[in-house]
């Protein structure tokens, strides 16, 4: 067995697992996320400075730290995510490297080592959640926690919603500066857009429709005398995400649920195609003209400013991943002064080239897989609702990266990373109990003929 400093722990001899600090240690890393605004910054560090960035690279360090002190190897040292993640960084780096020999102008030097840094921060993030998340427990933990904050953060956009103001700038951290890059109140169609304390909207969608399966999922299958508790953030996140007016965040969220309902029993389904259908009517019945609004969002066409900013810029955007097609021109270089294309994809094929963009789609890919093989090798049903949960989480954050450029903004990104990462913890609980379960099964085979003589 090992730990360093009592932070992360490994698998023993007999596939037990020990205590983890891992859910604490991303506990910490939801609240910095989630709970304070994302214009809080150190200012002296620009872009990196903010806490949650400082705290991810400091996880990162964390997990460098146990792999270089542990004294056994894991037992199981193949990881669909680690290879998928050491990929994309050495992708990263590839890039990074050949963009400073070849040149880059003052404006991109510093966004280019900023972004390659922020990338350090979400692969730690991934990497502990991967490897310091070994029991069911410790996933639910933090799981709960994620639902929670879902929940939280659909409450302050409702209140936002309700009041058209956004009801934090009154919060102010020592040490803390308080940049230009936040935008918390928007309109469209005449009803207030909140963001929560993301930066935009849009991210704020992403952070609904990526919890909301999680949460749905928890409200199932808690057994205790709380069960009913846990039905308030469902609520809180489906009727923020349909007052969200966000394109975006309907379409993800709808993935989601199309993902789960397999899982469900048939009984259970019709029950939530009724209670979608009531929320429905709720909120056509207490704000008029939500419902037209919605709708028209489907409906608009490329009349929509907010499509066709989207779509003025791809030819541009091409052009410039032409000019570096295999490794592009430098993760964080692609500036908005140039063109906005809202397509992280897209954004990832100039930056980080065809190389970038495929080693992006295997890490997804990679996660997806891992929450997908953890619900076939699971042996109970609580436990395959919660990979297709995940799974679900993954797919919804993944297909709004389609419609903003997700890596510009902290809570978008953080979220995909730490679900990926859990993805990787279940993947691996699954590969273990599987193999104990064949090994009870197979020391009873044996056991049976000597029981007979």
């Amino acid at each position: 067995m090992y730990r360093v400093n009592g932070l992360l722990h490994s698998e023993g001899t007999q596939g037990a697992a020990r205590k983890s600090d891992a859910p604490i240690f991303l506990t910490v890393y939801l609240v910095l996320t989630f709970a304070l605004p994302s214009n809080l910054v150190v200012a002296s560090l620009g872009s990196i400075g903010r806490p949650n960035t400082l705290f991810a690279l400091l996880g990162l360090a964390w997990w460098i730290l146990h792999q270089l002190l542990r004294t056994t190897s894991s037992t199981r040292s193949f990881h669909p995510l680690r290879i998928a993640i050491s990929a994309f960084l050495i992708v990263a780096l590839a890039s990074y490297a050949y963009a400073m020999v070849r040149g880059l102008p003052e404006s991109e030097a510093s966004p280019a080592d900023a972004g390659l840094l922020r990338l350090a921060g979400w692969a730690g993030i991934l990497l502990i959640a991967a490897d310091g998340l070994t029991t069911r427990e410790g996933v639910r933990k933090v799981l709960r926690r994620f639902a929670l904050v879902g929940g939280l953060t659909a409450t302050l956009g409702l209140l936002q919603f309700a009041t058209g103001s956004s009801l934090i700038e009154w919060i102010r951290i020592p040490g803390l500066s308080v940049s230009s890059e936040l935008a918390n109140i928007d309109s469209r169609g005449g009803f207030v857009r909140a963001a929560g304390m993301s930066m935009h909207p849009l991210e704020y969608g992403v952070v609904l429709s990526a919890s909301l399966p999680i949460a749905i999922t928890l409200a199932l299958n808690d057994v205790t005398k709380r069960r009913l508790l846990w039905w308030i953030p469902v609520g809180l996140i489906a009727v923020a995400a349909m007052l969200s007016v966000s394109r975006a965040a309907l379409i993800c969220m709808a993935l989601a649920f199309l993902i789960l309902l397999p899982m469900w029993p048939k009984q259970l389904r019709r029950r939530a195609v009724v209670v979608s259908a009531l929320l429905v009517g709720v909120i056509y019945v207490v704000t008029p003209g939500m419902i037209g609004t919605l709708f028209g969002l489907f409906t608009v066409g490329t009349d929509d400013p907010s499509i066709s900013s989207r779509t003025n810029g791809y030819s541009t955007a091409f052009g410039m991943a032409g000019q570096q097609l295999v490794l592009g021109r430098g993760f964080g270089t692609f500036l908005p002064a140039y063109v906005i294309v809202d397509n992280q994809y897209l954004g990832l094929l100039v930056e980080l080239g065809i190389a970038g963009l495929l080693a992006f789609l295997l890490l997804v890919s990679a996660g997806m897989f891992c929450a997908w093989r953890a619900r076939r090798l699971a042996n109970d049903n609580e436990q395959r609702q919660t990979s297709q949960s995940v799974l679900a989480s993954i797919a919804a954050a993944a297909l709004a990266f389609g419609f903003f450029d997700a890596f510009a903004f902290p809570m978008a990104a953080s979220v995909l990373f730490l679900m990926l990462g859990i993805a990787g913890a279940l993947w691996r609980i699954s590969q273990r109990e599987s193999a104990d379960a064949q090994l009870k099964e197979h020391l009873k085979e044996e056991a049976a003929p000597a029981g007979n003589d």
